[in-house]
């Protein structure tokens, strides 16, 4: 632990400082309140005050705590809360001279397991408990965050062959304080052993010959191993069936410009390029019906985005959480030009619509602002409200926010309502029973993405984390992952990505990068097509996980309709299944294909819909 003045860096594994001096830069009449506020949500959950005490010229005093924060009245008050971000709040026992020490005897109710995150303590008088703002009195006290000492390496294999290799902690924080040198990387094709490349640089290291370099393997792996001898062994080659390159990313998580997130937009899309090793990635900071960021301008996020997007190397996607009670949907758009145009007409066309459905959600209103195919709108964690698992409520009685409730699909709907994020940090939400298994903790509020297909809409699968940390696809204090999207596209670049998606030639992860095709007669994820009553369907599989595959399965119309075979304990899988059941549905019929891992992680491919054919 390093200090100055009013700073504290810290290890992740250090945990909290036990006390916190500060120092009154003005006089304080006796019975004066002062407020410890938190800088964002996870301080104010995460710190509690247990005592102030006030140094004087002859004494040390205790300060008299008239108020602390609790859970419970955040469920109760959330916007007070949020916006006040109170911790304590104590009373002065006399009067206070300037240059008078204050000792703040702090205990972590949850220790912070993320790196590059500041917590940041304002000290300051208010005039009455309910007050939101306050006039400082001392210098902020900020405790930094740093990752701890390296614990195991990361590998990622790209389409273009490039491995990149990180050194993380233990709680898979990027851990920066040692050389990234490979001893050896070795191209592996299952557990057969090619060739190998003694002492690359991870960032150079592409194929150790020409001759392996043409053709590669499908199911090719790198297996590297550092100076410490610590291993890792990448993902499979990423390519689709056809050859299509797979892009890893995410493009719903929170930053600085969101109220409770934090790290900076410039710091996060750093760490996905170079940390995470991610093709793709966007913040979806919360904006407002009137198009506007917490204090901050769309303009300035959409410069700083645009500063990291550099085709063929690292892109960013433009786009924005709009949240409300009966629903919580992201707008993503093909360009920044196009996601500032359709930001400027929120305040004409959006504002007014909410304004008068307090307690709607206007998903047409919001798929036509959506210029066909160059935006569209995401919906995420569409079957639980905020009383399950938070019990966050209003004044009311009801959920802070509620489950999304799915109308019946319409061409203006399918127009702006491309896909569903599936899989997120509070689990997937595929159907309305929970199911450990496939992840979904939460269920029965009928707004699962098996209604949503049931319903007629013709949504493909997105993973991400929702998290307000700054750090994508990375999960508080966990090595795992919440949710990851992988993209079949024919180039890394941003109009090209977004294509993609908008054509629904994507799938959704738990966050471990398992590349992952099938075709349905040929016709990739995504695909829409029209049979004849006795054509056939026929499904062509092919998942390279990383970890043993234990379950593949098709579903369609909300059951489970093939359970294929696995032997053994293979990464690899490989099958052809056809649906030749008599009487099959015939119209409007949805399939997908998913797949779960012995270490539980879980992959969701796009679907396919079948119509009838045109006499």
């Amino acid at each position: 632990m390093t200090r100055s003045a009013t700073s504290l860096i810290l290890s992740v594994t250090e945990g909290v400082p036990s006390s916190l001096p500060v120092t009154l830069t003005q006089g304080l009449p006796e019975g004066t309140l002062l407020r410890l506020r938190a800088s964002g949500l996870s301080m104010l959950r995460g710190l509690r005050v247990a005592a102030v005490f006030a140094h004087t010229s002859t004494d040390e005093v205790e300060m008299e705590i008239v108020h602390r924060y609790s859970s419970e009245e955040l469920k109760h008050d959330w916007m007070w809360h949020i916006r006040a971000l109170s911790i304590a709040v104590c009373r002065a026992p006399q009067q206070l001279d300037p240059g008078t020490e204050l000792r703040i005897l702090t205990e972590a109710r949850i220790c912070p397991k993320v790196a590059d995150l500041t917590w940041t303590m304002y000290v300051g008088v208010v005039h009455a408990l309910g007050d939101v703002e306050l006039a400082q009195v001392t210098d902020p006290v900020q405790l930094h965050f740093v990752a701890g000492p390296v614990d195991h390496i990361e590998a990622v294999l790209k389409p273009d062959r490039q491995v990149m290799v990180e050194q993380f902690d233990r709680y898979g924080n990027p851990a920066r304080s040692e050389t990234k040198d490979v001893l050896t990387a070795a191209v592996r094709d299952a557990s057969e052993q090619i060739a190998v490349a003694p002492g690359l640089p991870a960032t150079e290291f592409a194929a150790p010959s020409e001759d392996v370099r043409a053709p590669l393997p499908v199911g090719l792996r790198v297996a590297v191993v550092d100076r410490a001898e610590r291993s890792a062994t990448t993902n499979a080659l990423p390519v689709a069936i056809d050859g299509t390159p797979i892009y890893f990313g995410e493009f719903h998580w929170h930053t600085d410009f969101s109220g409770d997130g934090q790290r900076s937009i410039a710091a996060a899309l750093a760490s996905a390029r170079d940390e995470l090793g991610l093709d793709f990635a966007g913040p979806t900071d919360h904006m407002s019906p009137d198009g506007t960021y917490l204090h901050r301008l769309v303009i300035e996020q959409a410069e700083i985005c645009r500063r990291f997007d550099v085709p063929g190397r690292f892109c960013t996607i433009p786009g924005a959480e709009l949240s409300a009670r009966y629903g919580h949907t992201n707008l993503y758009a093909a360009d920044f030009d196009t996601f500032l145009s359709i930001v400027h007409r929120f305040p004409h066309e959006l504002l007014p619509v909410w304004q008068e459905m307090p307690d709607a959600y206007p998903l047409e209103v919001l798929s036509a602002l959506c210029p066909e195919g160059k935006a569209m709108i995401v919906p995420h964690h569409t079957n639980m409200d905020s009383s399950v698992k938070a019990g966050v409520v209003r004044d009311d009685g009801r959920p802070f926010w509620c489950a999304l409730h799915w109308p019946q699909a319409t061409p203006l709907l399918r127009q702006g309502l491309r896909l569903v994020e599936i899989v997120q940090n509070r689990g997937a939400f595929e159907s309305e029973e929970p199911d450990e298994g496939w992840r979904v903790h939460w269920g029965r509020f009928g707004g699962s993405v098996q209604t949503a297909l049931m319903r007629g809409h013709r949504v493909g699968f997105v993973g991400g984390t929702d998290n307000h940390t700054g750090w994508p696809t990375r999960l508080t204090g966990k090595a795992g992952y919440g949710g990851l999207t992988a993209i079949q596209a024919e180039a890394l670049e941003g109009g090209t990505l977004f294509d993609a998606l908008y054509r629904r030639r994507c799938y959704a992860t738990s966050g471990a990068r398992i590349v992952a095709d099938a075709t349905l007669n040929g016709y990739p994820i995504g695909s829409e097509l029209r049979q004849q009553p006795g054509d056939p369907r026929v499904f062509e599989i092919r998942i390279y996980g990383t970890a043993p595959i234990v379950a593949v399965q098709i579903v369609s119309m909300g059951t489970v309709l093939a359970d294929l075979p696995v032997t053994g304990a293979s990464l690899d899988f490989a099958a052809t299944w056809a649906d030749d059941r008599p009487g099959r549905p015939l119209q409007d019929v949805a399939y997908y294909v998913r797949a779960r891992q012995a270490d539980s992680h879980c992959v969701w491919l796009s679907p396919w819909w079948v119509d009838l054919a045109a006499e």
